[in-house]
Order: structure tokens, then C-alpha cells, then sequence
């Protein structure tokens, strides 16, 4: 009876145990249990552009106030006669001399105070900032492949960089992706 008992209680494991890797196996092969095996398959979706070579803005932020604003000299190359403030009014004038009251350059502007934001204007390839990586370079997709491009950087703001080192008709992808990953693409423009 004992041996009976235990025959039962063996058989019985062995199928939940059977049940179980049958169960596992059929959740595994699902594709919302292995994103991993998908992705690695199909690519891993990505949003992208179209890089274009354009003329276009960025803003570079300044305070205004009295009709002034003071620039650090890393920044007054930026700033030239005539060029459009957001909210109203334009650069009336730019010093290269330092005030020496701040240690600052002198921009005298026809806005109203407070927080503005300059036009200026460049040319280039237009891209999200956070397609950029720290050592210049940004993910272009090569037959379906993320592939790291080096560019040289123009200019940039809080959003945008502009870049020298793309050619029109390359797709960057604008997510994270490391070198080499296979991806699928998900949108094919974002323009600025």
C-alpha cells in the first residue's frame, strides 16, 4: 500500500512538474514574455528623422532689463545689430567692451524687461538635443542597423542642436540605442 502511495504521489509531481514546463514554454514563446528575442528578431522599435540641411533659429535666452542685457564673452560672438528678440523688439546694439561695473558685455535691445530669448539664426542639420551623445556623435540607422555617426556641433539650445557632419536623407534615430543594435523604425519625421 505504501509503495502504491508513493508510485501515486510520483506520478502525480511529474505531471505538475510537465504541466508547469509546458505552461512556461508557452508563455516564452508569447511575444510580451521575451521582448528581448522580439526585438532582437525584428529590431527594436525606434523613433527617427529625416535629416534635412536647412536654415532655420535657435534661441539663445537673455534677461532684458532697462533696455539692456549682459552677456559672459563666451556668448557675445552669439549677438549681432538687428537680429529679433521673442516677445517684442531686437538688438539695438552690442559693446565689446566689458562693463566694468559687471565684467560683462552691454547688448542694448528695444524689448520690454524681462525674460527673453533671442533668434539667431544657423544652418545645418536641425536635431533634438538628446540625439546627440557626449562624445559627438549621433545614431544614424544603416539597413536597419543603428550605426554611430561623428558630427561636429554648430550651435545648440535647450532643445535643439544644429550639426555639420549629416547628409540629407540620413535617418537619425532619436532613441537610445547602442552601436549595432538592429532597429525597426516607428516614424520617419520630426521636424523642428
Amino acid at each position: 500500500m505504501k509503495k502504491l502511495i508513493y508510485i501515486l504521489i510520483a506520478i502525480a509531481v511529474g505531471v505538475l512538474v510537465t504541466y508547469r514546463v509546458v505552461q512556461i514554454s508557452n508563455e516564452s514563446a508569447r511575444e510580451i514574455f521575451n521582448i528581448a528575442r522580439v526585438e532582437s528578431a525584428r529590431g527594436a522599435p525606434v523613433a527617427t528623422m529625416i535629416a534635412e540641411v536647412k536654415t532655420d533659429v535657435l534661441c539663445e535666452p537673455v534677461h532684458v532689463k532697462n533696455g539692456k542685457a549682459f552677456i559672459s564673452g563666451a556668448r557675445i560672438h552669439k549677438f549681432k545689430l538687428g537680429q529679433k528678440l521673442l516677445g517684442g523688439g531686437h538688438i539695438i546694439s552690442v559693446s565689446r567692451n566689458i562693463d566694468l561695473d559687471t565684467g560683462l558685455f552691454v547688448i542694448k535691445t528695444s524689448s520690454p524687461d524681462g525674460n527673453r530669448f533671442v533668434q539667431i539664426e544657423y544652418t545645418g542639420v536641425f536635431v533634438p538635443l538628446t540625439a546627440v551623445t557626449n562624445s559627438n556623435t549621433v545614431m544614424i540607422s544603416e539597413n536597419g542597423v543603428a550605426v554611430a555617426k561623428p558630427v561636429d556641433i554648430v550651435a545648440l539650445d535647450a532643445d535643439f542642436a544644429v550639426l555639420k557632419g549629416l547628409q540629407d536623407g540620413d535617418i537619425v534615430i532619436l532613441t537610445k540605442v547602442e552601436q549595432g543594435t538592429k532597429v525597426k523604425l516607428q516614424n520617419d519625421e520630426m521636424t523642428k
